[in-house]
This record gives C-alpha cells, structure tokens and sequence, in this order.
C-alpha cells in the first residue's frame, strides 16, 4: 500500500513549489506520473509513494491552458485535460548532478532547485505559455532524492495556511449519492407501510435507549464493548462501564443524551469527593522555593508557548512571504499530513462552544503535564494527560452555553488537586494562565500542543484510542477553523480571569473560580491548618494572625502581588487599557 511522503510547500504570489522527498526510489520520467486538475493534484512514485493534494484554488493545467488556446491538442487519450507525465529529461551531460549522483542511470532527471521568482508572471489568461504549465523536476542530492513540482496560481494571490498541510490532505465534499434501496417491500404495493415503518422507528430507539454516546463529535457508541479489546476501558478511563446502558428516569425520553451525561458528570464528582485526600492537599498547599526539585521546576519553568508570539505562529498579522519561517518542524508537519482524514461536521454557535470547551481541558492536562516532566514526556504522561481531563477520563461531553469556561477550569483545578503528584493549588492557577496564553497565541501553538499529545497517546499500550475518539478530531477541527474563534474564545477566558482575579471579588468570595467553588472543602481544611499551627507554636501568633485573613488566597502565599501581576500580564495580553 502506497504512503505518503514528506513534503513542504513554499509560494510567491504568482507560483507555488511543491518539494516532495522520495528517497530510495528509482526516478524516471517513465514511472512518475503526475496529475494536475484544477485544485487537486496527484503524484504517484511506484511502488511506495502517493501523494493527493486539494490546493486551496486552482493552478494553470493542460485543459485551461488548451481552452486559452481555443485548441484540443492537449487532451488526454481518456479525454481529460489533466496534466500527465510531465517530467522533462535531462541528460547527465547537461547537468552535473546527475554525473555525480545517477550516471549510470541513463533515464534519471535532475535540475538545480528552481528558482520560481524569476519564473514567467503573466497575469492575462491569453498570454499563458507552456511555460507556465505544471513542471517536475528532480533533485538527487537533497535528502536522498526530491521531486521539486513547480505550478502557476491561475490568480495572483498568496494562499493562507499553506503549513498546515491537514487542509491540504482533506478530501472535497462531494455530493452523497442516493441509497442503493430506497424501500422495503413489505405490502401488495410494494411499499413499506406507515404503521410498519413507524414500528420500525421504534425498535431501532428502543435498541439505542440507554447509550451513552462519546467521543469529540458525539458520534461513538459501544466502542469498548464491540470493538475494543477486553479489559481496555478499565486500564483506560476512570468511568466504570462506559457502554453499559443506564436507567433513565420516567419524563426522560425526549432529553435522553442530556439526561445520561448528567447521571455521569453527577458519578464523577462524587467519585473525585471519595478520593481527594486532605492531608496529601494541605502537604503540598504550603510548599515554597526549594521544598520539591519538581514543584521548583515546574514554577520556574519556559514553556514553548512563551516565544510563540512570532509572526510564523500568530497568524492574525498579515502574511509576509519572504520573512515567514515555518512554525512546524519536519516532524510535525509530516504527522499533519499523514493522519487519517477525519469528516467534520457543520457546528452550531452552541457545538462550537462545546468543542472549544473539550480543547480547554485538554490543553490543561497537557500543560500540567509539560511543566510536570520539564517538556519532555514519561511514560506517565499519558495517565497524567487522561486523568486530568475530564473529557477523557470521564468521556464528559460539555453543553454550551449551560457550561461555561470557569466550569471546565474549576472541573480541571479539582482533578488537579486529587490524582497527580504535584497536588498544589499555585501550580493549578499558574496552569489555568497557561491555557489563556496558548489560546491567544493562535491555531500554531495550539496544533502543536495536540501533535505533542497524540505523539504521547500513540506510544502509550492503554491510551492509544484516544487519538481516534478526540484528538486527531480535535488536530483536524483547529485545522478548518479560523484564527478567529481560537482567538475569541481565549478573550473570552482572558476577561473571566481578570474578573476573577480582581482581589476585591477574591478575597469576598464573590470570584466563580474561588477555591470555594471547587466543593472540596478547601478553605476551612486551611483555617484548621492555621488554627492547629497557632494553638501548637506560641510565638507563631503574629505570623499566622497576618496569613489568616487570605488563608483562601493563593496558597497562603503574596496574593495581592501576585494576582496584580496576573492582572498586568492579562491586560496585556487583551490590549486593555484601564479609563
């Protein structure tokens, strides 16, 4: 079965450059076929390589070049006027890196790479020449052997997005065709009756009555139980049985969905409520400088998101060709390529929210996780990812706009404060602050994030289906979605943080990200704290009498610089100014 092969894509106004690399392939002009045909492009290398492209508009072919021309000499025998076999040979006499590299291959091809600023730039249909038909030429020197196709944009433009090549590898819509069998003869006219159709109906809910449906989209069921293989789930999820039907109540019916992921979300906080352990909380609530090598690191550390703010990541400021520097590495941009497609559904306003919600909470669990593990992932890194996430460990499904984005970080805070190691309260909200940076620092930054945890949830032997239930949805949903929403969605969460962390609203209580709202119990576990500390040390009166009144700050810590510093950096970050 043929794979795809590593490539990148460079552009001028006028003209895009395809590099293809096929190493180990022998190059001919006899067995490379290439097909341009509007928009799609196909190059195939036998036996290993194919590559199908959907550009984002069309190139110069061989048909609209002949219908320019008022002429059919470059049809096809099978009649198309898609560009074939357009491979030009060149003699190793003419070229010295075909003496040097393939002279004893007498069909080989090769050329320098081209140079397509220099390259013909009529912009009048009329004036096209062969010139500007789709060219391939060869490079054997460059990474063991590339194929360099050279195409002429039919308009002049730049094209947006040319780096994330999952937009490139997504098939066109194409029109459903009609079911082969349209009815069920079932009566003396051949039809299907209303009544029988009806009960039909019927069965087929009954059957269905009781699923819990999951994944990004909501269009998995019975994963685990039909497909999966036994014992997956539970080394998998913390939700016990999550394809075993559940009883719903009488007046349920018409809100059946609903009603399930409410009795689950209801199981998972008592489930978190029965393992959160206070002494674990309350030895890491007053940890300080050189107390964890972990903790330290974690606090002190500079995230790959922190330099994001280049104009190869923020895509929000206007393209410049010749200064724009690749944000993806090579890796990265061969894992865009090569995931499987995945069909994204139209979203509603509300859906859409829903989605951004799920992408939250798992950027959460993978920040908490980089910082955790200095950048680089252990193989806990995968339970560390799913156990804070309340979509994957719980396969919760979010409803806009009945949730909202202080839910989900309250929800994530939590797990934070219960399963991992570092179960500290300044670590989790320095987390949350993560989450808003990476949201307003655009599509890059947030795909490589995703790339990062499907690279971790592949290697994992327990976690690997996460990828196909919601992370490669998710990699290809930021795909099709505009900077835009990314950016909305993180002003969004950058207001709320400023309003919740308003000292005045803190230190009331009135903040909906306050530890109170959390429902673990957390501020009175810390005045007991204080108050043993005062009734066991006599000389600890003015220390702790200072500290009591913001025991429910940050950690029994600075609050007030520090929340004025986060204050500062959102404003910043939002372009706020204060009247």
């Amino acid at each position: 079965m043929p794979i795809t092969p590593r490539y990148n894509l460079t552009q001028t106004p006028t003209h895009v450059s395809i590099h293809v690399s096929i190493p180990h392939v022998r190059v001919s002009p006899k067995t490379l076929e290439l097909i341009v045909d509007g928009c799609e492009l196909h190059l195939y290398a036998p036996p290993t390589y194919l590559l199908k492209l959907v550009l984002p508009a069309d190139v110069v072919d061989e048909q609209l070049y002949g219908g320019v021309l008022g002429g059919d000499s470059f049809k096809n025998e099978d009649n198309s006027g898609a560009s074939r076999h357009l491979v030009e040979e060149v003699s190793s006499e003419s070229n010295p890196l075909v003496q040097s590299e393939a002279a004893d291959d007498s069909t080989a091809v090769a050329q320098d790479t081209p140079d397509i600023t220099n390259a013909n730039t009529n912009t009048n249909r009329a004036e096209w020449t062969e010139d500007d038909l789709p060219k391939m030429q060869y490079d054997p020197l460059q990474n063991h052997g590339t194929i360099i196709i050279i195409l002429r944009k039919v308009q002049d433009e730049i094209w947006d997005d040319l780096d994330l090549l999952g937009r490139l590898q997504h098939p066109l819509h194409k029109k459903k065709a009609s079911p082969m069998i349209s009815s069920v003869c079932n009566n003396d006219n051949g039809m299907l009756s209303a009544d029988n159709s009806n009960g039909i109906m019927e069965e087929l809910k009954s059957i269905h009555k009781g699923t819990l449906r999951y994944g990004l989209f909501q269009n998995y069921s019975n994963v685990f139980t039909d497909y999966a293989r036994e014992g997956l789930a539970d080394e998998m999820l913390e939700c016990p049985n999550p394809d075993v039907p559940m009883n719903t109540h009488e007046g349920q019916e018409d809100n059946d969905d609903h009603h399930l992921h409410k009795i689950r979300r209801e199981m998972r906080l008592d489930t978190e409520n029965s393992k959160f352990d206070q002494e674990r909380y309350l030895g890491d609530a007053t940890l300080q400088e050189g107390d964890d090598m972990i903790y330290d690191s974690a606090i002190a550390m500079v995230t790959h998101w922190s330099d994001s703010t280049s104009c190869s990541a923020n895509t929000m400021e206007p393209i410049n060709v010749e200064a724009f520097i690749p944000y993806f590495t090579q890796e990265e941009s061969h894992l865009l390529a090569t995931l499987k497609p995945v069909e994204i559904p139209n979203l509603s306003k509300s859906q859409t929210q829903s989605v951004l919600l799920a992408l939250s909470d798992l950027l959460f669990a993978y920040t908490y996780d980089y910082r955790t593990t200095d950048g680089e992932s252990t193989i806990e890194s995968s339970w560390t990812i799913m156990i804070l996430s309340p979509s994957l460990s719980w396969l919760e499904c979010y409803n806009a706009p009945y949730d909202s984005i202080s839910d989900v970080m309250n929800w994530c805070v939590r797990r934070s404060l219960i399963y991992p190691y570092l179960r500290s309260y300044s670590l989790a909200m320095k987390i949350v602050r993560d989450v808003f940076q990476l949201l307003m620092s655009g599509r890059r930054v947030v795909l490589r994030c995703l790339l990062k945890v499907h690279t971790i949830m592949e290697k994992s032997e327990a976690h690997y289906l996460f990828n196909k239930l919601y992370v490669d949805p998710m990699i290809w949903w930021v795909q099709k979605c505009d900077d835009a929403t990314i950016h909305e969605f993180g002003v969004e969460m950058g207001r709320l943080l400023m309003d919740n962390f308003s000292c005045t609203k803190w230190n009331s209580g009135e903040s909906n990200m306050n530890k109170q709202y959390l429902g673990l119990g957390l501020v009175e576990l810390e005045k007991a704290m204080l108050e043993s500390e005062e009734d066991s040390s006599s000389d600890s009166d003015e220390t702790c009498s200072g500290s009591s009144d913001s025991s429910h700050d940050t950690n029994i810590c600075d609050a007030d610089a520090q929340e004025k510093k986060v204050i500062e950096l959102l404003q910043s970050s939002l372009e706020i100014r204060d009247d």
